[in-house]
């Protein structure tokens, strides 16, 4: 018996060990819109606006992908979830009826002699979790004629020679000047609720689609480790509205694992004063005051 359980510990480790150890290489193309800058998890991934970028090196199951065009249309926000494995994927960019998507194209293993796309103006950069530094340079030409005085003083006071020079080749000149901007690029919307007025714990909670299908990603897991494991990585990849933090603790299997969740999930929730939703998905009162307490003690 002891072999047995054993057996499961070692195999719910592997499990949770697998979940974070993933990488991605992810490339985004579109044929119809205007060129576009990515920013993933609110965070500008590269410097100037292009058809094509590939990023290499993501390692989280969860990416909260916003673009934003060349020729200001719209900005596109999609919630996008990573497979099981390591992989290489691209994204179609698409005008369609219901405006600019982001669409699945095409999945493969992770290789490392994986080719890249030849297309000429594709841009090639690895994963930032820290703003890109945007430069620009901006430099102006002065040209224009010098004016210019001789003077000779010849014996001992005796004469005086003067000459001056006004323009001519010999009095032109051209002075060039460079002035170097440099910015860091973030993306700062923050979602507004109708009819809530408390404070908020982050700016863009998932949208009801994004988080059927991570709950749904969630549920399917057998172990209640693994649902806690990946329940934390798309909590902490995200941002979640008090209720969607509820139904996620419904999921796990045992009351502490429930509690550790609620715990985990409070910082991440952006109506936190709707927290007391979570409670509600607790069978024992033990449960729910340890919680207040804890919300009780946070310190932002």
């Amino acid at each position: 018996m002891k072999t047995i359980n054993y057996f499961v510990l070692f195999s719910v480790f592997m499990l949770n060990s697998a979940i974070g150890q993933n990488s991605y290489n992810l490339e985004f193309f579109t044929q119809e819109t205007a060129p576009f800058t990515i920013f993933i998890n609110g965070i500008q991934q590269h410097a100037a606006p292009a058809k094509n970028v590939r990023i290499e090196g993501f390692e989280q199951p969860v990416l909260k992908l916003q673009l934003t065009f060349e020729d200001n249309s719209d900005a596109v926000t999609k919630t996008l979830y990573m497979p099981e494995e390591s992989s290489e994927i691209v994204y179609q960019i698409k005008n369609t009826n219901k405006g600019v998507k982001v669409r699945f194209f095409s999945s493969v293993a992770l290789q490392e002699d994986f080719p890249v796309s030849a297309h000429p103006d594709i841009i090639v950069v690895p994963y930032a979790t820290v703003p890109v530094v945007v430069q620009s340079t901006t430099t102006t030409t002065t040209r224009g004629n010098n004016t210019g005085m001789h003077m000779d003083v010849n014996g001992d006071g005796v004469g005086v020679n003067v000459s001056v020079n006004v323009g001519g080749n010999d009095g032109y000149y051209e002075q060039t000047t460079s002035t170097t901007t440099i910015t860091n690029t973030t993306v700062t919307d923050v979602y507004v609720m109708d009819g809530y007025n408390g404070k908020i714990g982050c700016p863009w909670p998932l949208t009801d689609a994004d988080f059927q299908e991570a709950k749904k990603t969630i549920k399917d897991k057998a172990f209640d480790d693994t649902r806690l494991g990946l329940a934390k990585q798309i909590i902490q990849s995200n941002c979640m509205f008090a209720d969607q933090v509820r139904d996620l603790v419904e999921l796990m299997s045992f009351d502490d694992t429930q509690l550790e969740l609620a715990k985990f999930a409070y910082p991440y929730t952006y109506d936190i004063g709707n927290y007391f939703k979570v409670s509600q998905a607790f069978d024992f009162e033990s449960s729910v005051e340890e919680l207040n307490e804890y919300i009780a003690n946070y310190r932002w």
